[in-house]
């Protein structure tokens, strides 16, 4: 090989090095706590899936479900600080950082699952996913938690009695916690990762999600009855770290957008799809299920007061914008 040739060979290899470069994979760790038989674990590897086949392989998700890399609000401080890379955690964990998000919480808020997916797809959505910019959080789309309901150890829960006296684990968001309080039971903040022992011993005697994360959990191991009260909805922000995302190609960009929202399309019909059977399983598990739930005496017990307090907060523009939406 002569000179010259031996020079034409060296700078091809550079440069396909170079392009191999340009076009390295990039690795992002996903942490969430979700039990990795859940509907949101599902949605996630899918969002995965996605990810790699539409930037073709440029990006990688990595998911780690169940607490694996801690519990909501220490990936959340991760994510901001940089160290692990995405998240999706119940909307009420942001609620620190943006007050407003706790509208999405409240009690009997919305009139059905359209209305909040027309609500969180819409502009009170995107107004949401804006304010946690500030927090080196990007909001890349909306998953869910779902429609609560509750589970008991030893009584079926048919009225606002019913729940009188409950040590019931809440969310640590406060219309939720103010709303138990009114209904007279005396609610108890934990990580879900705590929660199946929590009941097992008796720390709690009872706890509200929705149903695909009761089963997923097998919760029905240490509860008894299921009530279909559906009294709140819980949204499943997935996020990213702002200047992880702001370093990435704006076509990179775009492909984890649009893969998070397809994603969240793919999990609300999952879960739609989902609900009929999971009922049937738990109730082959033992569990008794109440499916006709009066929801007007609770509401008449716990919304007027919890909307108060979130407005006093934080104003009435965002609930009117939520209640007007169609």
């Amino acid at each position: 090989m002569n000179h010259k040739t031996l020079l034409t060979t060296c700078a091809a290899v550079l440069c396909a090095a170079l392009a191999s470069v340009a076009h390295a994979q990039t690795k992002l760790r996903m942490g969430h706590s979700g039990p990795d038989t859940s509907s949101q674990h599902l949605a996630a590897l899918e969002f995965a899936k996605m990810v790699k086949d539409r930037s073709k392989g440029q990006l990688e998700v990595q998911v780690f479900p169940g607490s694996q890399l801690g519990n909501d609000a220490m990936v959340i401080s991760s994510v901001r600080g940089n160290t692990i890379d995405i998240t999706m955690a119940g909307s009420v964990n942001f609620a620190g950082l943006i007050p407003q998000m706790g509208a999405l919480d409240l009690p009997f808020l919305f009139r059905g699952p359209e209305h909040a997916y027309q609500v969180l797809d819409g502009q009170v959505g995107q107004q949401l996913m804006a304010g946690l910019e500030a927090h080196n959080l990007k909001g890349l789309g909306w998953l869910e938690v779902g429609f609560r309901c509750i589970t008991t150890k030893n009584r079926a829960v048919r009225t606002p009695e019913d729940i009188k006296g409950l040590k019931i684990r809440t969310t640590p968001t406060p219309s939720h916690l103010q709303a138990f309080k009114l209904l007279g039971a005396n609610p108890v903040p934990m990580p879900l990762a705590e929660l199946y022992q929590a009941l097992e011993i008796g720390a709690v005697d009872a706890q509200e999600h929705p149903i695909a994360i009761t089963y997923s959990a097998k919760f029905y191991e240490v509860q008894k009855h299921l009530t279909m009260s559906r009294h709140a909805y819980t949204a499943l922000p997935v996020v990213m770290a702002k200047r992880k995302f702001d370093a990435l190609t704006p076509d990179l960009q775009k492909v984890l957008a649009d893969s998070a929202q397809a994603a969240g399309r793919f999990q609300r019909d999952l879960n739609a799809k989902d609900e009929a059977r999971i009922i049937a399983e738990l109730k082959t598990k033992g569990m008794t299920v109440q499916e006709n739930f009066e929801a007007e005496p609770f509401r008449r017990i716990v919304v007027a007061e919890t909307r108060k307090s979130f407005v006093e907060k934080n104003g009435d523009g965002l609930l009117a914008a939520i209640d007007a939406t169609r």
